[in-house]
């Protein structure tokens, strides 16, 4: 455990808090970011999640066969993954292709991933 210094002061004076409490989070931020990680809590999702930043475009029967799971399981997945902004969508044709949404995707992915691998 980390050893807090005895002469600091930690308790916050009113100025001080009420700085803080400026800086918070709106609640809409809270909420949407909360949605956001919680797209992320699901293995098969982060499965799917790291099919995608291994190979940028996948269509969902590729993905089926990755992780396993039917077409229909999968598509489900991806349409969270969807709606919560982690993924995008291409068509040509009958086929339906996937790919993450950007780089911020890829970034929360990659820095959870070296988080635990610590």
């Amino acid at each position: 455990m980390e050893n807090l210094d005895s002469t600091l002061s930690y308790d916050l004076d009113e100025q001080q808090l009420e700085g803080l409490k400026s800086q918070m989070l709106a609640s809409d931020d809270a909420l949407v970011m909360s949605e956001f990680f919680k797209a992320f809590s699901d293995p098969t999702r982060l499965n799917i999640l790291h099919a995608l930043l291994l190979h940028k475009w996948l269509c969902v029967t590729d993905i089926s066969a990755l992780v396993k799971l039917s077409k229909s399981a999968v598509s489900h997945q991806l349409a969270y993954m969807r709606i919560n902004k982690l993924v995008r969508v291409k068509r040509e044709g009958r086929k339906v292709f996937y790919a993450l949404n950007d780089a911020h995707v890829e970034s929360v992915f990659a820095l959870a991933l070296s988080h635990i691998k610590e």
